[in-house]
């Protein structure tokens, strides 16, 4: 990261144009986001499996129904969703803007409207949504957070009773993930708390084995 940055530093010195720090982390982040991207679909190419990438807004049902029409188009019907969208605003009630609020608690509902909308005439085998631990406890500034996911586990205990056994449902409430949402900084600071992170390749294996439990007796799980 600090590498990249003083890439863009030079290259912007360079062409005399102006960069603030916030600019130079925006664009950071892009570039970082975008390798992990690539990373993540070579490691699956080269296991044998094809993969695409579509970047849209999960709150946009229109959007994603004409990904999905592509995705059809290649590889048939969809048959499984993974809800693993989500985006953070961390403040405290009495400063956290509407704005803010919406954005926090839409990308996660009103994503998983769009989808299962999207994907209702599809012949649907599973569906994974990724919640978190703050849905069962509560996290300090995550007010909107915490009550979008719980919406998800709700949701999810309908849809698991609405499809049946043809159907494996699991809300999966996460604990903090080394990586992702979770920067160095936040790390130290659950280690602090004595909160221990999920490595990825923990995590992954766990996602894995709750998946294959293929019960609808236990649909919401807390990892």
């Amino acid at each position: 990261e600090p590498g990249i940055k003083r890439a863009l530093l030079d290259a912007a010195r360079q062409s005399g144009a102006k960069v603030t720090p916030a600019e130079l982390g925006r664009e950071t982040k892009k570039i970082l986001g975008a390798r992990e991207i690539r990373a993540t679909l070579d490691a699956i190419r080269a296991t044998g499996s094809e993969a695409e990438y579509f970047a849209v807004d999960i709150r946009d049902a229109s959007s994603i129904g004409e990904a999905l029409s592509t995705i059809r188009s290649t590889w048939g019907a969809v048959t499984g969703i993974v809800h693993g969208a989500g985006v953070l605003a961390d403040k405290l009630i009495a400063d956290k803007s509407e704005e803010e609020w919406q954005r926090v608690f839409q990308t996660k509902v009103d994503g998983l409207r769009a989808l299962l909308e999207a994907t209702s005439e599809d012949p649907i085998t599973m569906i994974s949504m990724f919640s978190s631990v703050a849905a069962r406890g509560g996290n300090r500034g995550q007010c909107d957070y915490a009550m979008a996911n719980e919406v998800l586990n709700k949701v999810a205990a309908f849809e698991a009773a609405r499809r049946g056994e043809s159907c494996t449902v699991k809300s999966f409430n996460w604990g903090p993930w080394q990586g992702g949402m979770v920067t160095p900084a936040l790390e130290a600071h659950f280690a602090a708390l004595g909160v221990p992170v999920i490595p990825l390749n923990v995590g992954a294996q766990m996602f894995v084995h709750e998946l294959q439990q293929s019960s609808q007796s236990r649909v919401e799980v807390v990892m």
